[in-house]
C-alpha cells in the first residue's frame, strides 16, 4: 500500500489534513475523495494558490499520480512544508478512503 495515502487517509479523517484533488471538472464530477478540495493542475500552474494554511500538511493526488506530483512540488515551491503526493485516486481508495460522487 501507498504511504503516503495511508497517512493522507489517516490524517482527514483526523482532520489533520487537506486532500487536495488536481484533475480536471469531469474527473471530479466522476468520483473524489470525500471531502477533498478540488483545484485543477492549470490553476496552480497559472499562478493561483488554495486557500489554505501553509503550516497545513496537504496530500495531492490526480489520476494517476503525475499531476499530483508535479501540484506538490508547485506548493512546495510557493511555501507549503508539508506536502506529498499519494498518487492517484486509486491509491486514496486502495488505503481505506472514502469516494464521493456528483
Amino acid at each position: 500500500m501507498n504511504a503516503n495515502a495511508a497517512q493522507a487517509v489517516a490524517g482527514h479523517a483526523a482532520g489533520k489534513s487537506v486532500v487536495l484533488d488536481v484533475r480536471r471538472d469531469d474527473e471530479w464530477a466522476a468520483g473524489h475523495a470525500e471531502g477533498a478540495l478540488h483545484w485543477e493542475l492549470a490553476r496552480l500552474e497559472g499562478g493561483e494558490m488554495p486557500d489554505v494554511p501553509k503550516d497545513a500538511t496537504v496530500y495531492t493526488y490526480c489520476a494517476a499520480g503525475g499531476r499530483a506530483g508535479k501540484a506538490a512540488e508547485i506548493l512546495a515551491a510557493h511555501g507549503w512544508e508539508r506536502v506529498a503526493s499519494i498518487g492517484g485516486l486509486k491509491d486514496w481508495e486502495e488505503a481505506g478512503g472514502a469516494v464521493e460522487h456528483l
